[in-house]
């Protein structure tokens, strides 16, 4: 295990509806927009641009909801997700990502997401 450790954060991100974008990758996963923290980033500039970069849109970031840490093959990686707001649906897609649906939380819990992604749903409040 080597010394390297990568921060990701995303974001549960609700539209005027109170609908959660999820969204999909190439390999078939649903997961949260977002992307890595970039080194000296602010977190809150940082997450806004990833959600601007994959998804086209202008997010407000209320706060976190949960951090996690676990390892991976070239060292460890961490997660904050935070709560987010996005005035508008019209999600455009960038990067690896071949698909957005904007679902109801209950919805977004009954789809393949991870234990972690499941959680974070939870202590946004939206359940």
């Amino acid at each position: 295990m080597t010394d390297s450790f990568a921060v990701t954060q995303k974001a549960v991100l609700l539209g005027p509806n109170d609908r959660l974008l999820l969204l999909e990758n190439a390999n078939g996963v649903w997961e949260f927009p977002g992307g890595q923290l970039r080194v000296g980033e602010n977190p809150i500039t940082g997450l806004k641009r990833a959600i601007r970069g994959t998804t086209g849109l202008d997010a407000t970031v209320d706060g976190p909801v949960l951090n996690t840490a676990w390892e991976i093959e070239e060292g460890g990686a961490f997660a904050a997700i935070y709560r987010a707001h996005s005035p508008t649906e019209a999600a455009t897609l960038a990067g690896d990502h071949v698909r957005a649906v904007w679902v109801e939380p209950t919805e977004a819990i009954e789809r393949d997401l991870n234990t972690t992604q499941k959680r974070a749903i939870e202590r946004a409040g939206l359940l």
